[in-house]
């Protein structure tokens, strides 16, 4: 299974990629996850142990042993930090936002690397001139996620996927949220998509993603479910419904309002109970309010059945 928690998902601690570390050690621990992606690479994921102080072997001890859900493992990470962990050799203390920016402004600068991407992708590099890291993982792994997981068995999951594509993420377009409503469009129409999951709603996030890009959302969900497109192809058909070019300001404006907005509180009180979790009490960011309810039930629908 391709790992779709992007290294912009961050949970309570905001920790960019922890998230995404979590995720791959857990699927590969239950024997899930695509054979050409290492559970901890040599890259962002050993990065992120040693931005946080901790040992890369106990850590991914722990996961592989105690498989705990994501808001254990960060109880647990900050247990280990408490306790002094391991002084770390790259990042001084309290440098997590300079990990974060890091991660988000990383671009790929090796020939290799980007010719590799743009393969499972589909791009070519004489027509597209992208090196973001942030957009060429997603899409590869959004692609890759199209090619090899969409037509498996998923009766391991209950034949219920949980859309682990973040409002945060985007692709080529730089819409926040778009990809993720492409996803549970694409699931919904499968019957695959998670019974808590809408794939459309009259005023949520994906009207007004579509919005900001100028689409119906009963013209997006007929496009989808009669095309089925990947998500390239998606994109390809926004942008030519808006004659190749979106309204800029509109995106960024778009984009500030998803990365800082707040649940209200009936909102929040149901994502809090369905976690069940008094630790999460105090969070009211609709980011990670979402985050950890994605990889709530995500877990569970794993764990129960491994």
């Amino acid at each position: 299974m391709i790992p779709l928690i992007s290294s912009l998902c961050y949970g309570p601690l905001e920790v960019c990629q922890l998230p995404r570390l979590w995720w791959k050690v857990t699927l590969r621990t239950t024997g899930l996850l695509d054979e050409e992606y290492p559970e901890a690479s040599k890259g962002l994921d050993a990065h992120v142990i040693d931005a946080l102080g901790l040992d890369q072997e106990q850590t991914l001890g722990y996961i592989r042993d105690s498989l705990p859900d994501y808001l254990t493992f960060e109880a647990w990470v900050t247990q280990k930090r408490g306790e002094g962990g391991r002084q770390s050799t790259s990042y001084p203390d309290g440098a997590i936002d300079d990990w974060n920016a890091a991660v988000r402004n990383r671009i790929h600068d090796r020939p290799a690397k980007i010719e590799e991407t743009y393969r499972d992708i589909g791009w070519s590099a004489s027509e597209v001139n992208v090196n973001s890291a942030i957009v060429l993982n997603s899409v590869q792994d959004w692609q890759l996620f199209y090619k090899r997981d969409f037509d498996v068995d998923f009766s391991r999951l209950g034949n219920k996927v949980v859309p682990l594509i973040s409002t945060l993420d985007y692709g080529r377009l730089e819409v926040c949220q778009l990809p993720r409503t492409w996803l549970k469009i694409l699931l919904r129409a499968r019957n695959l998509l998670h019974d808590d999951y809408p794939d459309m709603t009259e005023s949520g996030l994906d009207p007004k993603a579509l919005a900001v890009v100028g689409i119906e959302p009963q013209k997006a969900i007929d496009f989808i479910r009669d095309n089925m497109p990947s998500y390239i192809d998606f994109e390809a058909w926004v942008l030519e419904q808006n004659g190749g070019h979106l309204d800029t300001a509109a995106v960024q404006e778009w984009n500030e309002f998803v990365r800082t907005r707040d649940h209200n509180e009936a909102k929040q009180e149901d994502i809090k109970s369905t976690i069940g979790r008094d630790d999460v009490q105090a969070v009211t960011s609709a980011v990670i309010l979402n985050h950890i309810e994605d990889m709530h039930l995500a877990h569970q629908l794993l764990v129960r059945r491994a």
